[in-house]
């Protein structure tokens, strides 16, 4: 799987999506990682959440890990995989991460988004999959269904 950061039309710059192991959370909020597309440890930042708090991670907590997202600044954690290893997770204050205006997630058969008994599949032969308790649309200006057929209940 990889991702696409499109900063500038003309321009872009690939990055890779890789399953880590935490191995130190150091004094300085970065988090040394190991992972399994990558022959040495590196050192990550962890993604901000829209409330300027993040996830503090134990090592031997499973995380998923963004590839390439500037030299110098190093990889950022996008977020952890399952429950926690060592401590009850908590949250702190960290500098905001800056958010790409576009950002493309590529995947060669399906790609799902799941949250609690909710989800969202695209497949490969185009089939949109929404699943939920309830499903809403909310709309400024025009609310379209479109489709060789519609069909309502």
């Amino acid at each position: 799987m990889s991702i696409h950061e499109y900063s500038d039309a003309r321009e872009a710059q690939q990055r890779t999506l890789c399953r880590a192991t935490v191995l130190q959370v150091q004094s300085d909020g970065r988090v040394a990682v190991r992972c399994g597309c990558q022959p040495e440890a590196s050192l990550c930042r962890i993604v901000t959440v829209s409330q300027g708090t993040t996830l503090l991670l134990a090592p031997d907590d499973t995380v998923i890990v963004l590839h390439g997202v500037t030299p110098d600044e190093g990889d950022l954690i996008m977020g952890r995989v399952g429950e926690s290893i060592g401590p009850a997770p908590t949250v702190r204050q960290q500098e905001t991460v800056p958010v790409p205006d576009t950002l493309v997630i590529e995947a060669n058969q399906m790609l799902t988004l799941r949250v609690g008994g909710g989800s969202i599949t695209i497949r490969e032969d185009g089939k949109i999959l929404i699943k939920g308790k309830d499903l809403v649309s909310h709309a400024q200006r025009m609310n379209r269904i479109k489709g060789g057929a519609v069909s309502i209940n």
